[in-house]
C-alpha cells in the first residue's frame, strides 16, 4: 500500500514538472512573437500607404501657408489670404478714433470662410479664430479689437450651403507678441482641442 502511494505521488510530481515545462515554453514563444509584432507594425506604419492616408497636420512651428484652404470645423473651411501686422494706419484711416491700447498694435488678417455643409448657418457658431503669439496666450478676435475695422468679416451673418465670405478680422496685440504669430482656427465645440486646432501662417 505504501509503495503504491509513493508511486502515485511520484507520478503526480512528474506530471506537474512536465506541465510546468510546457507552460514555460509557451510563455517564451508568446513573448518572442510579441516582441516581433510591434516592430513589424512600426515598419508597415511608416510606409507610403500609411502616410498618404492621413492629412498632414499643422503646428505653431509649421503653420498652414497663406492661400491654403483647410477644413476647420465639419463643413467649414478657412483660408488666410493676407495679414497686416502693423495695421494702425489702416484702422485710423477707417476711423480716426481707432487707436490701440498702450503697448499694443492692431493686426488685420484677411480670411475667406466657406460653408461646405448642407445647411445654412453662421461662421461664428462653428469656427473660432484667435491670434496666437509665440507666448502661447491667444487673443480672441471678438474681444481684443473692439473697433470698426475696414472690410470687417461678419461672422454672425447666415451663410447658405456653398456660400463664401471674405473680410478682415482685427486683433489688438502686444507689440512684443506680434513677431512670429499665427492665426489659430478651431471648432467652437470640440472634444479634442489638440487634434482639431489649425494653425495658419500670417507671412
Amino acid at each position: 500500500m505504501l509503495t503504491t502511494r509513493v508511486r502515485s505521488a511520484l507520478a503526480v510530481g512528474a506530471i506537474g514538472v512536465a506541465l510546468f515545462a510546457t507552460l514555460g515554453e509557451a510563455s517564451k514563444s508568446t513573448t518572442s512573437s510579441g516582441n516581433q509584432a510591434p516592430n513589424a507594425g512600426a515598419t508597415s506604419g511608416t510606409g507610403p500607404s500609411a502616410a498618404s492616408s492621413e492629412e498632414p497636420s499643422s503646428s505653431k512651428a509649421a503653420p498652414i501657408p497663406l492661400g491654403t484652404t483647410k477644413e476647420v470645423a465639419k463643413g467649414w473651411q478657412v483660408t488666410v489670404n493676407s495679414a497686416i501686422l502693423d495695421a494702425d494706419a489702416a484702422l485710423a484711416a477707417s476711423n480716426q478714433f481707432n487707436k490701440p491700447q498702450p503697448g499694443e498694435k492692431f493686426v488685420l488678417v484677411n480670411v475667406t470662410m466657406a460653408n461646405k455643409s448642407d445647411k445654412p448657418d453662421a461662421a461664428f457658431t462653428n469656427v473660432k479664430m484667435s491670434y496666437l503669439p509665440p507666448s502661447g496666450v491667444a487673443e480672441d478676435g471678438l474681444g481684443s479689437c473692439l473697433v470698426s475695422a475696414p472690410d470687417k468679416l461678419d461672422t454672425t451673418a447666415q451663410m447658405q450651403p456653398g456660400a463664401t465670405a471674405t473680410g478682415n478680422i482685427c486683433f489688438s496685440v502686444k507689440i512684443a507678441d506680434i513677431p512670429n504669430g499665427v492665426l489659430l482656427a478651431e471648432p467652437q465645440f470640440t472634444m479634442d482641442k489638440v487634434k482639431d486646432q489649425r494653425f495658419f501662417a500670417l507671412a
